[in-house]
């Protein structure tokens, strides 16, 4: 997010108005337009194993992988497991929150087939931060429920912190009660 639009929702605690400012930012059109040209990050490209950073398909399980709680840009070892996890070919995408905070990035994730989100907030982080922090080193994952249990089991074995979100939608954007409208608002 850039800092004029940091200043703007500084001041509105409303989450789904901030979605609606959102919805017409042009920062977010342009990286939605370069995911869908590029769809893969480097840091999860590597050995001839890749996985694309948007969600494939309505049901696919949408979790954070890292400690969303602390104000962190290094992911290292959570990079570390998640590219052997794609490897064993557990992960159907992965998408890295550094710059972009969690609305935008689940955005990002759903804009490519035009999907969508229905997620559960944090009881422990307010709203409005919970989606709009973009100082953390968290990434947005998705996976089948075919290898759901496989990948939890890992991850939990090699000690990352794991948060289930929610699941892939057919293409509104929800986080518990709220609508935030559908992905086809945030392509105009």
């Amino acid at each position: 997010m850039n800092e004029n639009f940091k200043k703007q929702i500084a001041r509105i605690d409303d989450i789904v108005e901030i979605s609606k400012i959102l919805s017409s930012s042009t920062q977010l059109l342009e990286s939605i337009s370069k995911y869908k040209k590029h769809p893969y990050d480097p840091q999860f490209f590597r050995d001839g194993y890749k996985v694309p950073m948007n969600f494939h398909k309505k049901g696919d399980t949408i979790y954070l992988l890292g400690d969303y709680h602390i104000k962190s840009e290094d992911n290292s070892s959570s990079v570390e497991i998640l590219y052997e996890a794609i490897r064993m070919d557990m992960v159907c995408s992965a998408h890295p929150l550094t710059r972009t905070g969690l609305f935008c990035g689940l955005v990002e994730a759903c804009s490519v087939n035009r999907l969508g989100f229905d997620i559960t907030s944090d009881a422990e982080i307010p709203d409005k931060e919970f989606l709009f922090n973009d100082k953390n080193s968290s990434i947005l994952i998705s996976v089948n429920s075919e290898k759901e249990g496989k990948f939890v089991d890992y991850i939990f074995k090699n000690g990352i912190r794991l948060t289930l979100l929610g699941h892939v939608t057919k293409g509104e954007l929800r986080l518990d009660e709220l609508s935030f409208g559908f992905i086809d608002q945030f392509l105009e």
